[in-house]
């Protein structure tokens, strides 16, 4: 038993003692601290988070990480009523916090040797009086809220709007409100009472939770993510994040870059995704089979269609490491385009002579209208890339790439939502352009 266990167990027995008097009352601080720490406690006091399962639950639901089964809401849910055949809180309701606290340091929960007093009293305090009843305020079949929106647009556009936006989707660390509020709304409620784990939004538990429902009604009345821009910004991430999100280069190069390969020491360029899976999606199977770009790292074409969550998993692994670089939003962007944004180049380029299976002639005015107002009627007209004509012949699956998605952090419109064959026509029609300036 370490000096923190005792410790910890001495203020038990102390508050243990003094359980038989009235419980302490805690300020609304206590409160939403502990509806945090219910949330993600080792987010919010910015710990490790646990590498092994909590016993409780190890293996009893598939999918969950060891880290997430020490996260109170995963046994316990948003509604307090119980997950993964886990009993709810509900009963401790109006308990003493102590008590709730002797039930944290009990063997089978075993928050005593991670927690400290103060921190597991905040716990208890806000499962003892900082529960919801959440039927009350979310209809349970449809989970929108019982509350009217439209009185609460003014208290979202001065509270709330300045981190995430008029619109929900100015933060992204975080899913767009729209979406999360519709999709988990219970969860949605949970942060507006109690704020985010080991962030800096502001409670709202003091103004009722009336209003947070409202709020919530609100909220849920925002846009989501278009699904077809964050496929295309996927696919900017994918040719170069570090431009796209406008990041300072990495200092080292990606672990899992071959460092005999020939760019090895280039630190930016192992980072980006199309320098290990190429322009074509197949990595060591395509264009970049050969010459040097080659790296011997397999494509991406076996997760097309995939679920995003699970890539974004495969995202953040120890592998890819792209969770310490890239926001939540960032990565569901990226996930988007590799699920559901590639194409087969195979069928719209020919890899032997690398020329586009297209009419030109088709493409000629959707070139000279949509793209010739930036790249000029002969391609040289941007000083900052190599011509158009040039780049087709050379490198024909990065165009379509770019076509299709746009470049990183530039107002090139991104031609995706237009019929497949034509974008392969206007690749088609810049091969037909001069390479030179």
């Amino acid at each position: 038993m370490n000096m923190r266990f005792m410790t910890l167990a001495l203020a038990a027995v102390v508050t243990g003692a003094l359980s038989a008097g009235p419980a302490v009352v805690a300020g609304e601080d206590a409160v939403v601290r502990g509806g945090r720490l219910y949330d993600n406690w080792y987010r919010e006091l910015r710990l490790p988070p646990p590498r092994e399962p909590h016993p409780l639950l190890a293996g009893a639901v598939s999918g969950t990480s060891a880290a997430a089964s020490w996260r109170c809401t995963t046994c316990h849910g948003w509604d307090y009523r119980g997950a993964a055949g886990m009993p709810g809180i509900e009963r401790y309701r109006g308990a003493d916090p102590a008590a709730v606290v002797a039930l944290l340091t009990a063997a089978d929960h075993g928050y005593g040797d991670i927690l400290r007093p103060g921190e597991l009293l905040d716990l208890g305090h806000f499962v003892s009086t900082g529960q919801v009843e959440m039927d009350a305020f979310i209809e349970p079949a449809t989970g929108r809220s019982l509350a009217e929106p439209a009185p609460h647009e003014d208290s979202f556009a001065t509270i709330c709007a300045g981190c995430h936006g008029l619109d929900g989707r100015g933060v992204r660390d975080v899913p767009a409100l729209g979406e999360v509020t519709r999709e988990r709304p219970r969860e949605a409620l949970h942060m507006i009472l109690n704020g985010h784990p080991g962030g800096d939004m502001p409670p709202l538990r003091v103004l009722g939770p009336a209003t947070a429902a409202g709020m919530l009604a609100y909220l849920q009345t925002l846009p989501g993510r278009n699904l077809a821009a964050s496929i295309a910004r996927g696919g900017r991430l994918y040719d170069n994040w570090q431009m796209e999100v406008q990041a300072l280069p990495p200092p080292v190069p990606h672990p899992a870059y071959p460092p005999a390969a020939v760019y090895g020491e280039d630190a930016p360029r192992t980072w980006r995704c199309k320098e290990c899976h190429g322009w074509d999606y197949r990595g060591r199977d395509g264009s970049y089979g050969s010459g040097p770009h080659a790296t011997g790292i397999k494509g991406i074409r076996d997760f097309a269609g995939a679920e995003p969550d699970a890539i974004v998993t495969v995202l953040r692994d120890a592998t890819h490491r792209y969770g310490a670089v890239l926001k939540y939003g960032d990565l569901v962007d990226l996930a988007h385009f590799v699920s559901l944004g590639q194409s087969d180049m195979d069928t719209a380029i020919d890899r032997a002579s690398r020329r586009a299976r297209g009419d030109a002639t088709r493409a000629a005015d959707y070139y000279g209208t949509i793209c010739a107002t930036c790249h000029g009627r002969d391609g040289h007209a941007v000083m900052t890339t190599i011509p158009l004509g040039r780049l087709a012949r050379e490198s024909p699956w990065e165009a379509l790439h770019k076509i299709r998605n746009g470049h990183p952090d530039e107002p090139m419109p991104a031609l995706q939502v237009l019929d497949e064959q034509l974008l392969v026509d206007i690749l088609a029609y810049l091969q037909t352009l001069p390479e030179d300036h």
